[in-house]
Order: structure tokens, then C-alpha cells, then sequence
């Protein structure tokens, strides 16, 4: 088994429209590794945030093809991994949240 060092499991919050919607229902989005599994994903987000997290949902999304125009070259885009991690409603993480005024 590969195994990740904690620090490299999650790699960057999603911060769109609908992660900003979903954040008010206590779910969280990030890019992961693409090797990690669910349970390493949830030990990761416990010693990097210090929430327990309730669940984990994670999704591959496949990469696109893209043309370089300049050297006339189709550009294979990478997999990438997200997950989605869902805590209390009463929990909040203070870092991501970002305020609406």
C-alpha cells in the first residue's frame, strides 16, 4: 500500500459559488491526492482542522483534452480527486469561512 504522508493527503480548499453554498451546510470541498482513500482523507482533515468529520464523499474527475495552438498539439489534462467532507452542523472552520457583508 502507498502511503501519503499526512500533510500531502489534502492539497487545496474548492472555494467557488456552490462550495460557499454548501459550506453553510456544514460541507467542506477540497482537492486531494489522487491515491487516498476516504479513511486517510479523514485523518488528515482531524489533525489538520482538529473537526471530526461526519463523512466523506469523494469524486474523480477526469481530465480533459486541450489543444496546444501553438505547437498544434492535443494536451492531456491530469485526474484530479475531490472531496467532499461533511461535519456538525454546530462545527464550523473558522479558516475557510468567508464572510458575506
Amino acid at each position: 500500500m502507498n502511503s501519503i504522508s499526512t500533510q500531502h493527503i489534502i492539497l487545496k480548499p474548492i472555494i467557488t459559488e456552490k462550495a460557499l453554498i454548501e459550506q453553510s451546510k456544514g460541507k467542506y470541498c477540497f482537492w486531494v491526492a489522487k491515491s487516498a482513500n476516504k479513511n486517510q482523507i479523514e485523518k488528515s482533515f482531524e489533525m489538520v482542522f482538529g473537526v471530526k468529520p461526519l463523512a466523506v464523499n469523494t469524486i474523480i474527475l477526469k481530465g480533459k483534452m486541450k489543444t496546444d495552438w501553438k505547437k498544434r498539439k492535443p494536451i492531456k489534462k491530469s485526474d484530479q480527486k475531490k472531496a467532499i467532507i461533511t461535519v456538525a452542523k454546530d462545527q464550523k472552520i473558522e479558516l475557510l469561512t468567508i464572510n458575506n457583508k
